[in-house]
């Protein structure tokens, strides 16, 4: 049976600006240079098995980004990541590399929230403003919001999909050269089907008016922990 391997990863820099579809083609292209035995799927047109969590959006930067590969013979989780920081192309870094049990779902189906840091300048926006306006966001029972994607447009109850809100404002150092420090928007925001609404629909909800100045999806959260195996044997595979 092929050896289920989760790979916690960074995605900064200029890869921000890279879509989903090209991330999955980066990804591919890196684990063959790696030289890992990649397990394929059957049939006709036969491919890598590899899946990536969820769709990070253009412009985010991603902190733990999640992505399970399908391995075959099986490899010691330290070795697939020595063999995959070899060949990581800038902007990719590795955070973590875990056997996980094989019979656990999709990565998909248990994803159900997802946590989102968004940095603005503080002179660029009225952070006392802004905070009014979130507190009564967070007061409604529910606003209608249209969310464009490509050519459809879909509509969304957006104070649903906000599990949790909060504003913070980082001053600057007092041996800085002035100004007002970064405001910051901590943002907890559902992955469940018909109720999941997109960060930058918050900020337009919000009405900030200010373009960030950061983007960074810092977790993905699970339904339920994860099921990891336990110490590698020597026989070479974890057992539970």
């Amino acid at each position: 049976m092929p050896q289920r391997v989760r790979i916690v990863f960074g995605k900064r820099g200029v890869l921000q600006w890279v879509s989903h579809l090209d991330t999955m083609r980066t990804w591919e292209r890196t684990l063959r240079r790696a030289g890992l035995p990649l397990a394929y799927t059957q049939g006709f047109s036969p491919h890598p098995r590899i899946a990536l969590a969820a769709p990070l959006p253009v412009g985010f930067e991603g902190e733990r980004e999640l992505m399970d590969i399908w391995l075959d013979p099986a490899l010691e989780p330290g070795i697939v990541r020595a063999q995959i920081e070899r060949r990581l192309p800038p902007g990719l870094d590795v955070v973590e590399v875990e056997e996980v049990a094989e019979r656990l779902p999709s990565l998909q189906s248990q994803l159900r929230a997802a946590r989102y840091r968004i940095g603005f300048d503080g002179r660029e926006l009225d952070a006392a403003a802004l905070a009014a306006r979130l507190a009564d966001f967070l007061a409604l029972e529910s606003l209608s919001w249209e969310e464009r994607r490509g050519e459809k447009t879909r509509t969304v109850d957006v104070r649903a999909g906000v599990l949790e809100a909060t504003l913070r404002t980082d001053l600057p150092e007092p041996s800085g050269a002035g100004g007002e420090g970064s405001v910051v928007l901590e943002l907890r925001l559902s992955l469940e089907e018909g109720r999941g609404v997109r960060a930058l629909s918050v900020l337009d909800a919000l009405a900030v008016g200010a373009e960030p100045v950061s983007l960074l999806r810092t977790e993905l959260e699970f339904e339920r922990p994860r099921i990891a195996l336990g110490a590698w044997r020597t026989r070479g595979r974890y057992e539970e």
